[in-house]
């Protein structure tokens, strides 16, 4: 029979026999699924060439139904296939065996499923086409991190913006990014040319928050006057000064619980 094609490139791949700095120090096993054979393929012989054992599986609905009576060290997962996508999976294992590092690897590179994939729990997010030697190395850091931070949880939590897609490295940083700040309350800076979408890149961030339900105020600091900004940020009562006829809210108190974009 012959092999399927190669559709990702392959670096070099050490002799057999030989070890990296991050190879495991016994054989660990990987589940991988995926519903397209070739991508299962390499990703099999490159980890078997790492020293790994690995089991395919071409569906999600397989992988659940196998859970329940085994656990593999690492699991790679593609997010979109035939029935069971692979947040559902994410979701069972999160109930099942938390502590399981889950990688989700998708053809679709887009903030939805970056995401999604962070907020529900997955280790990382690998989008295709990937570099082969970049899945290994991160399956065995996947490996690494579930033994030093054994009891980490992450919420399960899938919100959904599509306003924002990309395929270069620098927009996965970008998603990576905001998966990982979603949950955070600290202040954010983002950096950028005008018109790069930083407001868009805010915006993510607040819809992937605990604060999506409070308001966005966006404020545009460069349009303001600066004798006017204080009362801009902080508001006035009514007769604070010449021409307020009425008390304002300001813009941090407009945001209450939410998200001020300045």
């Amino acid at each position: 029979m012959r092999e399927p094609p190669r559709p990702y490139r392959v670096q070099s791949v050490p002799a057999p026999g030989t070890r990296s700095a991050l190879t495991m120090s016994r054989s660990e096993t990987v589940w991988i699924v995926d519903d397209d054979r070739s991508i299962r393929w390499v990703l099999e012989k490159a980890l078997q060439q790492e020293g790994m054992t690995t089991v395919s599986f071409d569906s999600a609905d397989s992988v659940i139904g196998r859970l329940g009576r085994q656990q593999p060290d690492v699991i790679i997962s593609d997010i979109r296939m035939p029935g069971a996508s692979g947040l559902d999976l994410l979701a069972q294992i999160r109930e099942l065996h938390p502590r399981l590092p889950v990688i989700i690897m998708t053809a679709h590179s887009d903030l939805d499923s970056a995401v999604a994939s962070y907020q529900g729990g997955a280790f990382e997010y690998l989008p295709k086409p990937f570099d082969v030697d970049e899945a290994v190395s991160l399956v065995k850091r996947a490996n690494q991190h579930a033994q030093e931070q054994q009891g980490l949880e992450l919420p399960a939590n899938q919100a959904r913006t599509p306003e924002i897609i990309g395929e270069a490295p620098a927009m996965q940083e970008v998603f990576r990014a905001i998966g990982r700040l979603s949950h955070s309350n600290i202040t954010v800076l983002i950096n950028g040319e005008s018109g790069t979408g930083k407001e868009l890149v805010a915006h993510a961030l607040h819809r992937h928050s605990p604060r999506a339900a409070s308001p966005f105020i966006a404020l545009n600091m460069a349009a303001i006057p600066k004798d006017l900004m204080e009362s801009e940020l902080f508001g006035h009562e009514k007769g604070a000064f010449t021409g307020a006829a009425a008390q304002r809210r300001g813009r941090f108190e407009q945001a209450d619980g939410g998200t001020l974009f300045l």
